[in-house]
């Protein structure tokens, strides 16, 4: 009878190492299959003293050093050795070790609860940092933007003081270097510029370019470009044109000219340019009227009101 029971439970040992073989396949890594291995060997299985008592010679038997890491093959083999150490009926008496206390599911997934909230309690904290930092870097952007705003406000004053200072201080030295009326001071210069950019440079200096409005002002302009190119003849630009309409000849601010004082001879009569030669230059040797095309390059006559 006992050695039904032992037989019986060796072969109960050779289905549940069979079970956990066909377990131990199944899963996906070396790791794993070892970590069940050593799970049903500790739970079941893994003997610490195997005790054989037999009946006419006692014979102990004693299986150790189970574990995860034998492969199927090797427990094969120490189960044939035992059963050719058990010739004689043997009572097998079985002592085994409780199975380590494996980890509780639950206790396992609320740790790891407790370290993701750990995480995220640790990025919540860099976050505020990081919030903390962009609130001071907007800060600071806003304080630079203001002074920006005011820097350039400030240029704008500036600039236009300066801009306000030019035309008073081109004005003074227009009336110092020029020739005075008794309502404005002529200035020549002798640079070559296209109309349009001799009248900028004109209003840049806080004025235009000349335009004689009477017979007056264009005797002392004739006398003044004389004096100023003799003996040679160089042609000047003023503000008279007929841009706006041909043979309407208005001076720059728009008014109608009412005096005139072309050149003409039995060779030439002025203007004759039509469309294209809508800009008036006085002549330095006589002071007559000629009709040019705007871009050429000419020197200038520059008014000041004072």
């Amino acid at each position: 009878m006992e050695l039904w029971v032992t037989t019986l439970q060796l072969l109960l040992l050779g289905v549940l190492l069979r079970t956990a073989w066909s377990q131990r396949d199944e899963l996906n890594s070396e790791e794993e299959r070892k970590a069940l291995m050593l799970k049903h060997l500790q739970e079941v299985l893994e003997l610490s003293e195997l005790e054989v008592t037999e009946e006419e010679s006692p014979q102990e038997v004693t299986l150790t050093e189970v574990g995860g890491s034998d492969s199927k093959e090797i427990l094969e083999e120490e189960l044939e050795e035992l059963e050719e150490q058990l010739p004689h009926p043997t009572v097998l008496t079985l002592t085994t070790v409780p199975p380590a206390q494996e980890e509780d599911g639950f206790t396992y997934v609320f740790s790891r609860l407790n370290s993701l909230d750990a995480a995220v309690h640790r990025l919540n904290v860099q976050f505020y940092h990081m919030d903390v930092k962009v609130s001071q870097f907007s800060q600071g952007l806003a304080e630079l933007k203001a002074g920006l705003t005011e820097a350039r406000e400030s240029f704008a004053s500036l600039n236009e003081v300066a801009n306000r200072n030019q035309k008073e201080l081109g004005k003074i030295d227009g009336c110092l270097r020029g020739r005075r009326t008794y309502s404005k001071c002529f200035l020549i210069f002798k640079h070559f510029e296209a109309y349009d950019g001799a009248q900028k440079l004109c209003v840049a200096r806080g004025g235009n370019l000349a335009m004689p409005a009477d017979a007056t002002e264009l005797a002392i302009l004739r006398q003044y470009l004389h004096d100023a190119f003799q003996p040679y003849n160089w042609p000047a630009w003023v503000g008279i044109h007929d841009r706006r309409s041909e043979g309407l000849w208005l001076f720059e601010n728009g008014q109608r000219v009412s005096v005139f004082d072309w050149y003409r001879d039995h060779l030439v009569t002025q203007p004759n340019g039509g469309t294209r030669e809508n800009c008036v230059t006085l002549s330095s040797d006589d002071g007559k009227w000629w009709d040019n095309d705007c871009e050429r390059r000419m020197y200038y006559i520059c008014e000041y009101r004072l």
